[in-house]
Protein backbone atom coordinates (compact mmCIF):
# COMPACT_ATOMS: atom_id res chain seq x y z
CA UNK A 1 0.00 0.00 0.00
CA UNK A 2 1.36 3.87 -0.88
CA UNK A 3 3.23 5.74 1.58
CA UNK A 4 0.54 8.42 1.48
CA UNK A 5 -3.51 8.04 1.27
CA UNK A 6 -6.17 10.29 1.28
CA UNK A 7 -9.45 8.81 2.54
CA UNK A 8 -12.59 10.69 4.29
CA UNK A 9 -12.33 9.27 7.80
CA UNK A 10 -9.94 7.53 9.69
CA UNK A 11 -10.15 5.49 13.00
CA UNK A 12 -7.32 5.28 15.20
CA UNK A 13 -8.12 1.58 17.01
CA UNK A 14 -8.88 -1.79 15.96
CA UNK A 15 -10.79 -2.74 19.15
CA UNK A 16 -14.51 -2.66 19.87
CA UNK A 17 -15.03 0.80 19.78
CA UNK A 18 -12.94 1.35 16.63
CA UNK A 19 -14.40 -1.91 14.76
CA UNK A 20 -17.89 -1.24 15.21
CA UNK A 21 -17.29 2.86 14.11
CA UNK A 22 -15.62 1.78 10.56
CA UNK A 23 -18.54 -1.17 10.47
CA UNK A 24 -21.23 1.42 10.64
CA UNK A 25 -20.03 3.85 8.52
CA UNK A 26 -19.92 1.03 6.12
CA UNK A 27 -22.70 -0.56 6.14
CA UNK A 28 -25.70 1.87 7.69
CA UNK A 29 -28.11 2.38 4.91
CA UNK A 30 -27.67 6.35 5.51
CA UNK A 31 -24.32 6.39 4.87
CA UNK A 32 -22.51 7.13 1.24
CA UNK A 33 -19.03 6.44 2.41
CA UNK A 34 -17.14 3.51 -0.13
CA UNK A 35 -15.21 1.35 1.67
CA UNK A 36 -12.34 3.73 -0.42
CA UNK A 37 -12.91 6.28 2.14
CA UNK A 38 -12.57 4.80 5.82
CA UNK A 39 -9.28 3.21 7.14
CA UNK A 40 -8.51 1.70 10.69
CA UNK A 41 -5.14 2.04 12.03
CA UNK A 42 -4.10 -0.55 14.53
CA UNK A 43 -0.77 -0.37 16.75
CA UNK A 44 -0.78 -4.01 17.64
CA UNK A 45 -0.25 -6.98 14.81
CA UNK A 46 -4.19 -8.23 16.09
CA UNK A 47 -7.29 -6.47 15.89
CA UNK A 48 -9.96 -6.56 19.16
CA UNK A 49 -8.17 -4.42 21.70
CA UNK A 50 -8.37 -5.24 25.02
CA UNK A 51 -10.79 -8.62 23.73
CA UNK A 52 -8.49 -10.90 23.32
CA UNK A 53 -9.89 -14.59 23.46
CA UNK A 54 -7.30 -17.84 23.88
CA UNK A 55 -8.12 -20.79 22.19
CA UNK A 56 -4.84 -22.10 21.09
CA UNK A 57 -2.70 -22.03 25.03
CA UNK A 58 -5.39 -24.55 27.22
CA UNK A 59 -4.46 -27.73 27.64
CA UNK A 60 -7.64 -29.10 27.72
CA UNK A 61 -9.68 -27.78 24.80
CA UNK A 62 -10.97 -24.42 26.58
CA UNK A 63 -11.09 -20.59 25.52
CA UNK A 64 -10.16 -18.31 27.66
CA UNK A 65 -11.54 -14.41 27.48
CA UNK A 66 -8.44 -12.83 28.86
CA UNK A 67 -10.00 -9.09 28.13
CA UNK A 68 -13.61 -9.21 28.73
CA UNK A 69 -15.85 -11.99 29.33
CA UNK A 70 -18.81 -11.12 30.78
CA UNK A 71 -22.31 -9.63 28.97
CA UNK A 72 -22.79 -6.99 31.78
CA UNK A 73 -26.27 -5.03 32.27
CA UNK A 74 -28.01 -8.05 30.38
CA UNK A 75 -31.50 -6.42 29.80
CA UNK A 76 -29.97 -3.37 28.06
CA UNK A 77 -27.00 -4.53 26.68
CA UNK A 78 -26.93 -4.05 23.09
CA UNK A 79 -24.31 -6.37 22.01
CA UNK A 80 -26.55 -9.35 23.90
CA UNK A 81 -29.60 -8.10 22.08
CA UNK A 82 -28.10 -7.95 18.88
CA UNK A 83 -26.76 -11.50 19.63
CA UNK A 84 -29.75 -12.77 20.59
CA UNK A 85 -31.90 -11.10 17.25
CA UNK A 86 -28.95 -12.70 14.85
CA UNK A 87 -29.66 -16.21 16.05
CA UNK A 88 -26.81 -17.28 13.84
CA UNK A 89 -25.55 -19.88 16.13
CA UNK A 90 -22.13 -20.67 13.48
CA UNK A 91 -21.08 -17.27 15.38
CA UNK A 92 -22.56 -17.41 18.32
CA UNK A 93 -25.32 -19.48 20.24
CA UNK A 94 -26.43 -17.62 22.36
CA UNK A 95 -28.34 -20.90 24.73
CA UNK A 96 -25.28 -22.66 24.79
CA UNK A 97 -22.34 -20.08 24.52
CA UNK A 98 -23.73 -18.15 27.97
CA UNK A 99 -23.82 -19.29 31.51
CA UNK A 100 -25.09 -17.30 34.40
CA UNK A 101 -22.47 -18.26 36.80
CA UNK A 102 -23.67 -15.99 39.36
CA UNK A 103 -24.89 -18.92 42.19
CA UNK A 104 -23.38 -17.39 45.36
CA UNK A 105 -20.57 -17.62 45.77
CA UNK A 106 -18.49 -19.82 48.43
CA UNK A 107 -16.31 -17.71 51.03
CA UNK A 108 -13.16 -18.56 51.98
CA UNK A 109 -10.80 -16.44 54.89
CA UNK A 110 -7.40 -17.53 55.46
CA UNK A 111 -7.96 -18.34 59.16
CA UNK A 112 -10.87 -20.59 58.76
CA UNK A 113 -10.91 -23.85 57.97
CA UNK A 114 -13.60 -24.63 55.03
CA UNK A 115 -16.30 -22.38 53.67
CA UNK A 116 -17.49 -19.86 55.97
CA UNK A 117 -21.26 -20.49 56.72
CA UNK A 118 -21.93 -17.18 55.44
CA UNK A 119 -25.88 -17.76 55.51
CA UNK A 120 -25.97 -18.52 59.27
CA UNK A 121 -24.18 -15.44 59.61
CA UNK A 122 -25.83 -13.26 57.58
CA UNK A 123 -22.75 -11.90 55.97
CA UNK A 124 -24.42 -11.21 52.95
CA UNK A 125 -27.05 -9.64 54.48
CA UNK A 126 -24.56 -7.33 56.42
CA UNK A 127 -22.80 -6.74 53.19
CA UNK A 128 -26.00 -5.34 51.40
CA UNK A 129 -26.44 -3.14 54.36
CA UNK A 130 -22.82 -1.79 53.75
CA UNK A 131 -23.18 -1.07 49.99
CA UNK A 132 -26.21 0.87 50.46
CA UNK A 133 -24.90 2.61 53.51
CA UNK A 134 -21.55 3.85 50.77
CA UNK A 135 -24.26 4.67 48.47
CA UNK A 136 -26.65 6.77 50.65
CA UNK A 137 -23.76 8.49 52.21
CA UNK A 138 -22.63 10.25 49.29
CA UNK A 139 -26.66 11.10 47.73
CA UNK A 140 -27.57 12.51 50.85
CA UNK A 141 -25.03 15.91 49.65
CA UNK A 142 -23.36 16.25 46.64
CA UNK A 143 -20.71 18.11 47.34
CA UNK A 144 -19.88 15.84 50.49
CA UNK A 145 -15.78 14.90 49.81
CA UNK A 146 -15.03 11.36 48.43
CA UNK A 147 -14.09 8.86 50.64
CA UNK A 148 -11.70 5.73 49.58
CA UNK A 149 -13.88 3.00 49.57
CA UNK A 150 -11.82 1.42 52.68
CA UNK A 151 -12.40 4.86 54.70
CA UNK A 152 -16.25 5.42 54.15
CA UNK A 153 -16.45 1.36 55.08
CA UNK A 154 -15.08 2.04 58.46
CA UNK A 155 -17.55 4.73 58.87
CA UNK A 156 -20.64 2.02 58.34
CA UNK A 157 -18.76 -0.38 61.05
CA UNK A 158 -18.61 2.45 63.21
CA UNK A 159 -21.99 4.07 63.14
CA UNK A 160 -23.87 0.53 63.25
CA UNK A 161 -21.24 -1.79 65.68
CA UNK A 162 -23.88 -2.08 68.53
CA UNK A 163 -26.07 -3.67 65.28
CA UNK A 164 -23.54 -6.26 64.01
CA UNK A 165 -21.91 -9.22 65.39
CA UNK A 166 -18.07 -9.34 65.68
CA UNK A 167 -18.15 -12.00 63.36
CA UNK A 168 -19.61 -10.10 60.87
CA UNK A 169 -17.39 -7.21 61.19
CA UNK A 170 -14.56 -9.07 61.16
CA UNK A 171 -15.62 -10.97 57.97
CA UNK A 172 -17.64 -8.40 56.26
CA UNK A 173 -15.04 -5.29 56.62
CA UNK A 174 -12.45 -7.73 53.57
CA UNK A 175 -15.70 -9.17 51.86
CA UNK A 176 -16.39 -5.18 50.69
CA UNK A 177 -12.87 -5.33 48.94
CA UNK A 178 -14.10 -7.94 46.56
CA UNK A 179 -14.84 -4.44 44.34
CA UNK A 180 -10.77 -4.51 43.94
CA UNK A 181 -11.44 -7.22 41.33
CA UNK A 182 -14.60 -5.31 39.65
CA UNK A 183 -11.69 -2.24 39.18
CA UNK A 184 -8.27 -4.01 39.22
CA UNK A 185 -6.88 -1.44 41.85
CA UNK A 186 -6.97 -1.57 45.55
CA UNK A 187 -9.34 -0.56 47.93
CA UNK A 188 -7.62 2.27 49.81
CA UNK A 189 -7.35 4.07 46.19
CA UNK A 190 -10.81 3.24 45.03
CA UNK A 191 -13.36 6.16 44.90
CA UNK A 192 -15.98 5.55 47.42
CA UNK A 193 -18.45 7.73 45.85
CA UNK A 194 -18.39 5.95 42.36
CA UNK A 195 -17.46 2.34 43.72
CA UNK A 196 -21.11 0.62 44.19
CA UNK A 197 -22.36 0.23 40.47
CA UNK A 198 -26.15 0.05 39.73
CA UNK A 199 -26.84 -3.11 36.92
CA UNK A 200 -29.29 -3.44 34.73
CA UNK A 201 -30.04 -7.00 34.90
CA UNK A 202 -27.46 -10.26 35.63
CA UNK A 203 -23.86 -10.83 34.85
CA UNK A 204 -23.82 -13.05 31.81
CA UNK A 205 -20.73 -15.23 31.19
CA UNK A 206 -19.31 -15.42 27.93
CA UNK A 207 -18.11 -18.91 27.55
CA UNK A 208 -17.41 -18.67 24.02
CA UNK A 209 -15.43 -15.69 23.90
CA UNK A 210 -15.81 -12.39 22.33
CA UNK A 211 -13.96 -13.06 19.44
CA UNK A 212 -17.28 -13.69 18.15
CA UNK A 213 -18.33 -9.65 18.17
CA UNK A 214 -15.09 -9.11 16.55
CA UNK A 215 -15.43 -11.81 13.79
CA UNK A 216 -19.13 -9.83 13.29
CA UNK A 217 -18.06 -6.57 12.78
CA UNK A 218 -14.72 -7.48 10.49
CA UNK A 219 -17.16 -9.25 8.33
CA UNK A 220 -18.50 -5.54 7.60
CA UNK A 221 -15.24 -3.85 7.17
CA UNK A 222 -12.86 -5.29 3.72
CA UNK A 223 -9.80 -6.49 4.75
CA UNK A 224 -7.27 -3.93 2.96
CA UNK A 225 -9.14 -1.68 5.22
CA UNK A 226 -7.56 -2.52 8.29
CA UNK A 227 -3.88 -1.78 9.01
CA UNK A 228 -1.96 -3.51 11.79
CA UNK A 229 1.11 -2.81 12.98
CA UNK A 230 0.09 0.98 12.08
CA UNK A 231 0.82 2.80 15.22
CA UNK A 232 -0.46 6.45 14.92
CA UNK A 233 2.57 8.91 16.51
CA UNK A 234 1.03 12.37 14.96
CA UNK A 235 -2.04 13.92 14.61
CA UNK A 236 -1.85 16.97 12.72
CA UNK A 237 -4.63 19.72 12.28
CA UNK A 238 -3.03 22.36 10.93
CA UNK A 239 -1.54 20.72 7.87
CA UNK A 240 -4.15 20.63 4.92
CA UNK A 241 -3.47 18.85 1.85
CA UNK A 242 -5.95 17.66 -0.86
CA UNK A 243 -8.26 19.43 0.36
CA UNK A 244 -8.57 17.50 3.58
CA UNK A 245 -8.45 19.12 7.20
CA UNK A 246 -6.52 16.18 9.34
CA UNK A 247 -2.95 14.81 8.55
CA UNK A 248 -1.96 11.88 10.34
CA UNK A 249 1.72 10.12 10.56
CA UNK A 250 2.54 6.73 11.30
CA UNK A 251 5.18 4.91 13.09
CA UNK A 252 6.25 2.76 10.06
CA UNK A 253 5.97 6.30 7.90
CA UNK A 254 2.29 6.07 6.41
CA UNK A 255 0.52 9.69 5.58
CA UNK A 256 -2.73 9.79 5.36
CA UNK A 257 -4.99 12.99 4.85
CA UNK A 258 -8.61 12.86 5.74
CA UNK A 259 -11.23 15.00 6.56
CA UNK A 260 -12.52 12.87 10.28
CA UNK A 261 -10.70 11.02 12.89
CA UNK A 262 -12.18 8.84 15.28
CA UNK A 263 -9.90 8.22 18.05
CA UNK A 264 -10.41 4.84 20.21
CA UNK A 265 -7.30 4.14 21.77
CA UNK A 266 -7.30 3.55 25.15
CA UNK A 267 -7.44 6.29 27.71
CA UNK A 268 -3.98 5.45 28.97
CA UNK A 269 -2.28 5.73 26.15
CA UNK A 270 -4.30 9.22 25.73
CA UNK A 271 -2.42 10.38 28.87
CA UNK A 272 1.18 9.57 27.89
CA UNK A 273 3.03 12.65 26.82
CA UNK A 274 4.12 13.13 23.19
CA UNK A 275 7.23 12.52 24.12
CA UNK A 276 6.71 8.80 25.23
CA UNK A 277 7.12 6.01 22.69
CA UNK A 278 4.14 4.98 22.45
CA UNK A 279 2.48 8.56 23.00
CA UNK A 280 0.42 10.93 20.14
CA UNK A 281 1.47 14.21 19.20
CA UNK A 282 -1.04 16.29 18.44
CA UNK A 283 -0.70 19.47 16.54
CA UNK A 284 -2.12 21.57 18.13
CA UNK A 285 -2.01 20.31 21.49
CA UNK A 286 -5.17 19.17 22.90
CA UNK A 287 -7.01 22.07 24.65
CA UNK A 288 -6.52 22.29 28.51
CA UNK A 289 -10.11 21.49 28.82
CA UNK A 290 -9.51 17.66 27.05
CA UNK A 291 -5.61 17.60 28.94
CA UNK A 292 -7.78 18.03 32.48
CA UNK A 293 -10.09 15.71 31.78
CA UNK A 294 -7.33 13.10 31.00
CA UNK A 295 -6.11 13.45 34.19
CA UNK A 296 -9.40 13.29 35.99
CA UNK A 297 -9.56 9.53 36.46
CA UNK A 298 -7.10 6.92 36.00
CA UNK A 299 -6.92 3.38 34.91
CA UNK A 300 -6.85 -0.01 36.64
CA UNK A 301 -4.98 -3.27 36.00
CA UNK A 302 -7.40 -6.07 36.39
CA UNK A 303 -5.57 -9.17 35.25
CA UNK A 304 -6.30 -12.70 34.74
CA UNK A 305 -4.23 -16.25 36.01
CA UNK A 306 -5.50 -19.18 35.07
CA UNK A 307 -4.82 -22.92 36.11
CA UNK A 308 -5.48 -25.86 34.55
CA UNK A 309 -5.41 -29.48 36.27
CA UNK A 310 -5.54 -33.23 35.22
CA UNK A 311 -8.07 -33.57 38.06
CA UNK A 312 -11.12 -31.65 40.09
CA UNK A 313 -9.74 -31.47 43.57
CA UNK A 314 -12.68 -28.85 44.82
CA UNK A 315 -16.21 -28.59 44.26
CA UNK A 316 -17.24 -28.97 40.90
CA UNK A 317 -20.55 -27.56 41.52
CA UNK A 318 -19.76 -24.07 43.08
CA UNK A 319 -19.92 -21.51 39.91
CA UNK A 320 -17.13 -19.08 41.65
CA UNK A 321 -15.50 -18.97 45.19
CA UNK A 322 -13.76 -16.04 46.99
CA UNK A 323 -11.10 -15.78 49.43
CA UNK A 324 -10.65 -13.09 51.60
CA UNK A 325 -7.54 -11.17 52.38
CA UNK A 326 -5.19 -11.35 55.58
CA UNK A 327 -6.49 -8.35 57.38
CA UNK A 328 -3.26 -8.45 59.13
CA UNK A 329 -1.14 -7.86 55.96
CA UNK A 330 -0.84 -4.57 55.17
CA UNK A 331 -1.27 -3.06 51.48
CA UNK A 332 1.51 -2.86 50.16
CA UNK A 333 1.91 0.39 47.90
CA UNK A 334 2.81 -0.63 43.53
CA UNK A 335 6.05 0.95 44.12
CA UNK A 336 7.19 -1.10 46.42
CA UNK A 337 5.70 -4.42 45.19
CA UNK A 338 9.46 -5.80 44.02
CA UNK A 339 8.88 -9.20 45.04
CA UNK A 340 6.32 -12.00 45.35
CA UNK A 341 3.61 -10.98 48.35
CA UNK A 342 3.08 -13.45 50.91
CA UNK A 343 0.02 -15.21 49.93
CA UNK A 344 -3.49 -13.87 50.76
CA UNK A 345 -2.05 -10.51 50.76
CA UNK A 346 -4.85 -9.49 48.33
CA UNK A 347 -8.41 -11.02 47.62
CA UNK A 348 -8.96 -13.49 45.12
CA UNK A 349 -12.01 -13.76 42.44
CA UNK A 350 -12.11 -17.63 41.46
CA UNK A 351 -14.47 -18.52 38.05
CA UNK A 352 -14.54 -22.70 38.25
CA UNK A 353 -14.89 -23.95 34.88
CA UNK A 354 -15.50 -27.31 36.07
CA UNK A 355 -18.93 -25.73 37.04
CA UNK A 356 -19.19 -23.52 33.61
CA UNK A 357 -18.56 -26.02 31.59
CA UNK A 358 -20.15 -29.08 33.10
CA UNK A 359 -18.47 -31.47 30.80
CA UNK A 360 -16.83 -33.90 33.03
CA UNK A 361 -13.88 -33.24 30.80
CA UNK A 362 -11.80 -36.28 31.43
CA UNK A 363 -8.45 -33.94 30.73
CA UNK A 364 -9.56 -32.33 33.71
CA UNK A 365 -10.63 -28.82 34.48
CA UNK A 366 -9.41 -25.31 35.38
CA UNK A 367 -9.57 -22.05 37.76
CA UNK A 368 -9.88 -18.50 36.26
CA UNK A 369 -8.61 -16.09 38.77
CA UNK A 370 -9.02 -12.31 39.25
CA UNK A 371 -6.23 -9.98 39.91
CA UNK A 372 -5.87 -6.17 40.80
CA UNK A 373 -2.56 -4.17 40.72
CA UNK A 374 -0.34 -3.76 42.12
CA UNK A 375 -0.75 -8.06 41.72
CA UNK A 376 -1.14 -8.28 38.22
CA UNK A 377 1.59 -5.87 37.35
CA UNK A 378 3.78 -8.16 39.44
CA UNK A 379 2.34 -11.83 38.15
CA UNK A 380 1.95 -10.86 34.80
CA UNK A 381 5.57 -10.35 34.44
CA UNK A 382 6.41 -13.32 36.97
CA UNK A 383 4.62 -15.69 35.51
CA UNK A 384 6.61 -18.45 36.74
CA UNK A 385 5.65 -17.19 40.56
CA UNK A 386 1.96 -17.32 40.20
CA UNK A 387 1.31 -20.96 41.40
CA UNK A 388 3.75 -20.26 44.72
CA UNK A 389 1.47 -17.64 45.38
CA UNK A 390 -1.71 -19.17 45.02
CA UNK A 391 -1.33 -22.61 46.11
CA UNK A 392 -1.56 -21.95 49.57
CA UNK A 393 -5.24 -19.79 49.05
CA UNK A 394 -6.37 -22.44 46.87
CA UNK A 395 -5.69 -25.44 49.20
CA UNK A 396 -8.61 -23.92 51.05
CA UNK A 397 -11.11 -25.32 48.26
CA UNK A 398 -9.57 -28.46 48.49
CA UNK A 399 -12.51 -31.47 48.90
CA UNK A 400 -12.26 -33.92 51.94
CA UNK A 401 -9.80 -36.13 50.94
CA UNK A 402 -8.87 -34.40 48.39
CA UNK A 403 -4.72 -33.63 47.50
CA UNK A 404 -4.41 -30.60 45.60
CA UNK A 405 -2.11 -31.17 42.07
CA UNK A 406 -0.08 -28.80 40.82
CA UNK A 407 -1.09 -27.13 37.31
CA UNK A 408 -0.52 -29.07 34.10
CA UNK A 409 -0.43 -25.01 32.48
CA UNK A 410 -0.56 -21.64 33.37
CA UNK A 411 -1.66 -19.01 31.42
CA UNK A 412 -2.06 -15.23 32.52
CA UNK A 413 -3.01 -11.90 31.03
CA UNK A 414 -0.14 -9.67 29.95
CA UNK A 415 -2.27 -6.30 29.60
CA UNK A 416 0.37 -4.62 32.12
CA UNK A 417 3.09 -5.58 29.61
CA UNK A 418 1.08 -4.53 26.65
CA UNK A 419 2.69 -0.90 25.55
CA UNK A 420 -0.35 0.18 23.68
CA UNK A 421 -2.94 -0.51 26.70
CA UNK A 422 -0.76 -0.55 30.13
CA UNK A 423 -3.71 -2.26 32.10
CA UNK A 424 -7.40 -3.04 31.46
CA UNK A 425 -9.89 0.21 31.45
CA UNK A 426 -10.93 3.42 33.44
CA UNK A 427 -10.58 3.23 37.25
CA UNK A 428 -11.55 5.74 38.97
CA UNK A 429 -9.38 6.54 42.69
CA UNK A 430 -10.36 8.56 45.62
CA UNK A 431 -11.43 11.95 44.30
CA UNK A 432 -11.61 11.41 40.27
CA UNK A 433 -14.48 12.37 38.19
CA UNK A 434 -15.56 10.65 35.32
CA UNK A 435 -17.95 13.25 34.44
CA UNK A 436 -15.72 15.65 32.73
CA UNK A 437 -13.88 12.94 31.00
CA UNK A 438 -16.88 12.04 29.36
CA UNK A 439 -18.67 15.24 28.54
CA UNK A 440 -14.83 16.38 27.15
CA UNK A 441 -14.34 13.05 24.92
CA UNK A 442 -18.00 11.97 23.69
CA UNK A 443 -19.07 15.05 21.93
CA UNK A 444 -22.08 14.88 22.98
CA UNK A 445 -22.14 18.82 24.43
CA UNK A 446 -21.42 21.82 22.24
CA UNK A 447 -18.37 23.88 23.50
CA UNK A 448 -16.66 20.92 25.53
CA UNK A 449 -13.93 18.83 23.38
CA UNK A 450 -11.31 19.64 21.24
CA UNK A 451 -12.08 22.98 18.98
CA UNK A 452 -12.79 21.71 15.60
CA UNK A 453 -15.66 18.60 15.65
CA UNK A 454 -13.90 16.82 12.92
CA UNK A 455 -11.44 14.64 15.74
CA UNK A 456 -13.95 12.23 17.82
CA UNK A 457 -13.61 9.90 20.59
CA UNK A 458 -14.84 6.30 21.27
CA UNK A 459 -14.09 3.82 23.43
CA UNK A 460 -15.25 2.79 27.01
CA UNK A 461 -14.12 6.03 28.68
CA UNK A 462 -16.39 8.07 26.67
CA UNK A 463 -19.95 6.99 27.61
CA UNK A 464 -21.47 6.80 30.66
CA UNK A 465 -24.34 3.78 30.55
CA UNK A 466 -21.52 1.03 29.87
CA UNK A 467 -18.07 2.62 30.65
CA UNK A 468 -15.30 -0.20 30.98
CA UNK A 469 -17.71 -2.52 29.18
CA UNK A 470 -18.15 -3.88 25.74
CA UNK A 471 -21.22 -2.85 25.23
CA UNK A 472 -20.35 0.55 26.13
CA UNK A 473 -17.42 0.53 23.84
CA UNK A 474 -19.98 -0.74 21.33
CA UNK A 475 -22.44 1.83 22.34
CA UNK A 476 -19.23 4.84 21.74
CA UNK A 477 -18.57 3.42 17.98
CA UNK A 478 -22.08 3.25 17.02
CA UNK A 479 -22.62 6.89 18.21
CA UNK A 480 -19.17 8.52 16.76
CA UNK A 481 -20.53 6.28 13.13
CA UNK A 482 -23.61 7.93 13.37
CA UNK A 483 -22.68 11.47 14.37
CA UNK A 484 -19.84 11.59 10.82
CA UNK A 485 -22.88 10.07 9.10
CA UNK A 486 -25.41 12.76 9.28
CA UNK A 487 -22.37 15.65 9.47
CA UNK A 488 -21.21 15.31 6.43
CA UNK A 489 -24.85 14.57 4.32
CA UNK A 490 -25.46 18.04 6.50
CA UNK A 491 -22.11 19.85 5.14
Amino acid sequence: MSSVLTVEVVVIGAGVAGLKTAHDLLNDPKSKLSSSQVIVLEAQDRIGGRIKTDCTSSKLGYSYDLGAAWFHDTLSNEVLKEAIEDNDISLFNVEEDTYYDDKDAQLYAPEHEGPLDVVGLKLNRVNEDLEKFIELYFVESLSIPDLSLQDVSERFFIQYDRLLTEDQKFYCRRIIRHYELWYGITWDKISGKYSIMDHNGRNLLNKKGYQFLIEKLQRGIPNDRILTNHAVKKIDRTNKVNGKKVAIETTNGQSIYCNYVVVTVPQSILQLKESDAHGIQWVPPLPPNVTSALESIHFGALGKVIFEFDNVWWDPNEDRFDILADETIGIVPFEHLKSLPVPFSYPAFIINFASIHKDNNPKGSSLCIFTQSPLTDYLESHKNEAWTYFKPMLAKLARSGQKVSDPINVITSDWTQNPYVRGSYSALYTNDDPSELIIQLSGEFDGCGILDKNIRFAGEHTISDGAGCVHGAFASGKREAAWIIENIHST
